[in-house]
C-alpha cells in the first residue's frame, strides 16, 4: 500500500496537467426531465423520513454494465440520490406515492462526463413498498426496480438493486466546492450561485465551501475570482477587479454563466439556513478584509441555527498569512470559529476549529490524529480522483473531504466504511 501510494504521489504533476485539460469545457450539459412532469404528477407526497429508511449500500442485479455491482442510495432533502461505482454516477430523483407503491423519477448523469438521461424507478408493494410507508424497517426486502435511457428518450434499460446493509452513521464531512462544483463540470447552476447550494445535498455532500469578496462598497458576495471575466459572469460592462464594483453595479450589469444574479454572503446562509439540511459552510476569505464582514455574519446565523434547532457550523477560512494576522490582531478569540490552511502551529495560535492541508502533500495520518487529540478536525481540499480519495480514507485519519465531485466522494466514504 505505502509503494502505491508513494508512485500516484510521484505520477502527480502529469495528472494534474490530464485532469485541468479535461476540466476546460464550460458548455452546458443538458439535464433531461420528463415530458409533462412524468408520472410524479399522478403521485401524493411521501414524508422525506420515510424515504431515508432506504439509505444503503445495495447490489446491483441488473443492469450492473451501466452502474456497477455496486451502489450507494442516499435520501437529503426532498430528493433520492443514487451514486454508482462506475463513471462516478450520480441519479438525483424526486418520488411520490401511488397507492402503496413509491414512484421515482429523476435524472442520471455521469458526473465526470456529459452523459446523462432519464431515470425511473419503483418500489411496489412485495418489494418492502408496504413497511416503508408504515414506518417499519423490513430491510432485506427492500428492491429498486426500473429504467434508465440516454438523453431525452424514455427509459427502457432495466435496472434492479438490492438492499445489502445500512450506510454506517460516522460524522465525516463530504464538502461541496464553491457551492457543489465548478461551472467547468457543467451543472445545471452556476458555482458560487444561490440554485448550486441548493442542489448540493443532492450531489451527496453535507457541507460547502463558497467563496466571498468584497465589493467595493464593502458588501460580502459570491465570487471565486479576483477579477470579473466571460469565464464567471455575463456582461460585456463587468471587466476587472471585483473590488471596483458596488453592490448595486454588480446587480446591474452582469449575471453568473447560467442567469443567476450574484449573491451576497447574507442571502446564501439564509439558503442554507432555510432551504437546506447542510451541516457545514466553509467561508473561503479572499482577502483579510471580508473577516470584518463575513464575521459578524457568521454569528448571527450560527445564533439562528441554534434557535432553529440546527446543528450548523460555519467556519472563516484561512488560507493565508494575511488572513491569519488580521484574524489574530481582530482577536475573535474563541467566538468565531475557524478553520486554517496553513501549518499545525498556525491552527493552535488562531485556535482554529478544523486544519485543511491540501491533499497533494498526501495523507498525514499522524499530523491529523494530533489534530483529533486536541479536539479538532481535518479537512483535506481538493480530491477530485478515486486512486487518491481511497488512501486518504484507508491510511488518513482525516474527518471530511472538499471535493468537486462529492458523488465520488459519497461512494468511495459509504462503500468503505
Amino acid at each position: 500500500m505505502r509503494h502505491t501510494i508513494t508512485t500516484l504521489f510521484r505520477l502527480m504533476p502529469l495528472l494534474l496537467v490530464v485532469l485541468l485539460g479535461s476540466c476546460s469545457m464550460d458548455s452546458g450539459v443538458n439535464i433531461p426531465g420528463f415530458p409533462s412532469g412524468g408520472r410524479l404528477t399522478e403521485t401524493i407526497p411521501v414524508q422525506p423520513d420515510i424515504v431515508r429508511l432506504l439509505d444503503g449500500i445495495y447490489t446491483v442485479i441488473e443492469g450492473s454494465d451501466r452502474m456497477g455491482k455496486t451502489v450507494v442510495v442516499k435520501a437529503s432533502g426532498n430528493t433520492l440520490s443514487i451514486f454508482t461505482g462506475k463513471n462516478a454516477g450520480l441519479f438525483v430523483l424526486h418520488y411520490g406515492r401511488i397507492d402503496s407503491a413509491l414512484i421515482f423519477e429523476g435524472s442520471w448523469r455521469y458526473t465526470q462526463g456529459s452523459e446523462t438521461g432519464l431515470a425511473r424507478f419503483s418500489m411496489p408493494t412485495e418489494n418492502g413498498g408496504i413497511s416503508l410507508l408504515n414506518g417499519t424497517r423490513s430491510a432485506t426486502s427492500f428492491v429498486l426496480r426500473g429504467t434508465i435511457g440516454d438523453g431525452s428518450s424514455e427509459p427502457s434499460t432495466p435496472i434492479t438493486v438490492q438492499f445489502d446493509r445500512p450506510l454506517k452513521a460516522a460524522p465525516f464531512a463530504i464538502i461541496a466546492h464553491r457551492g457543489g462544483g465548478r461551472n467547468s463540470d457543467r451543472l445545471a447552476e452556476s458555482e458560487n450561485s444561490l440554485g448550486i447550494i441548493q442542489l448540493a445535498e443532492g450531489f451527496g455532500a453535507n457541507g460547502i465551501e463558497i467563496d466571498v469578496r468584497l465589493t467595493s462598497n464593502g458588501v460580502p458576495i459570491l465570487f471565486h475570482d479576483e477579477n470579473f471575466s466571460p469565464r464567471l459572469v455575463n456582461g460585456e460592462y463587468c471587466i476587472g477587479p471585483v473590488a471596483n464594483y458596488t453592490f448595486m453595479q454588480i446587480r446591474t450589469l452582469c449575471t453568473l454563466k447560467n442567469g443567476e444574479v450574484v449573491p451576497t454572503l447574507r442571502e446564501a446562509l439564509d439558503v442554507v439556513l432555510n432551504k437546506t439540511t447542510l451541516s457545514l459552510v466553509w467561508l473561503d476569505c479572499k482577502s483579510p478584509a471580508v473577516l470584518a464582514a463575513a464575521g459578524p455574519l457568521q454569528q448571527e446565523y450560527k445564533q439562528k441555527a441554534i434557535t432553529q434547532g440546527r446543528s450548523l457550523t460555519i467556519l472563516l477560512g484561512l488560507s493565508t498569512e494575511e488572513l491569519v494576522t488580521e484574524y489574530t490582531n481582530m482577536h475573535f478569540g474563541g467566538s468565531t470559529d475557524a478553520l486554517c490552511e496553513l501549518t499545525l502551529d498556525d491552527v493552535r495560535n488562531t485556535n482554529a476549529r478544523v486544519w485543511a492541508p491540501r491533499w497533494t502533500l498526501g495523507p498525514l495520518p499522524a499530523d491529523a490524529a494530533q489534530m483529533r487529540a486536541e479536539g479538532r478536525r481535518t479537512f483535506v481540499w481538493t480530491l477530485d480522483q478515486r486512486e487518491f480519495i481511497l488512501p486518504f480514507l484507508q491510511d488518513g485519519q482525516i474527518d471530511g473531504i472538499l471535493t468537486n465531485y462529492p458523488s465520488l466522494v459519497a461512494f468511495e466514504y459509504y462503500v468503505f466504511q
